[in-house]
């Protein structure tokens, strides 16, 4: 007799395993809240930090880009990159980013149901960059300038990873 007991148990085992793998990606979505494009990341500040000795020797500037994340959803996030464009009054300055891809879950700033989170990055220039003469940035304060952001973040939940794409700016105070 081909099915005997033992093989019509073996076959249920494989096709329950086979179907959990199957159905994996689907109940991974499931950890991920449906309103992931609520979550909210913003331009908080922007800090023109005054220059250590090795940054005044490296020529270089260093700004402070403060994100505030809104998490209004009902679920636990955490971040593993952000990847963004600073502007300065229209001119881009370049590319900066923030990376926890190599830090364990838990070490990742936590973006807790219904609250807010900062995120500091540091964000350096080389002070001859041609971007800053044409903005006067040494001539200026932080709250002289326009400053814009825009970019993308991968948000986390579970084992399920979601990119949402953020644009925001900072109006100067008059």
């Amino acid at each position: 007799m081909f099915l005997t007991k033992r093989r019509a148990i073996l076959i249920g085992a494989v096709a329950a395993i086979a179907a959990g793998i199957i159905l994996t990606p689907l109940i991974l979505t499931f950890t991920l809240p449906p309103d992931i494009n609520a979550v909210k990341i913003n331009l908080d500040k922007v800090e023109i930090e005054n220059p250590s000795p090795e940054e005044e020797t490296a020529n270089l500037l260093t700004l402070n880009v403060f994100f505030k994340v809104d998490n209004p959803t009902d679920k636990t996030l955490t971040t593993s990159k952000i990847e963004y464009t600073l502007l300065a009054n229209g001119e881009s300055l370049g590319n900066g980013h923030i990376d926890y891809v190599d830090i364990p879950v838990h070490g990742r700033p936590q973006l807790l149901s219904g609250s807010e989170a900062t995120i500091m990055s540091k964000f350096e220039i080389p002070r001859n960059d041609p971007s800053l003469t044409r903005i006067n940035i040494g001539n200026l304060t932080s709250s002289d300038i326009n400053w814009e952001v825009e970019g993308t973040a991968d948000i986390e939940s579970g084992f399920v990873t979601a990119p949402l794409v953020f644009k925001d700016e900072l109006q100067r105070s008059l």
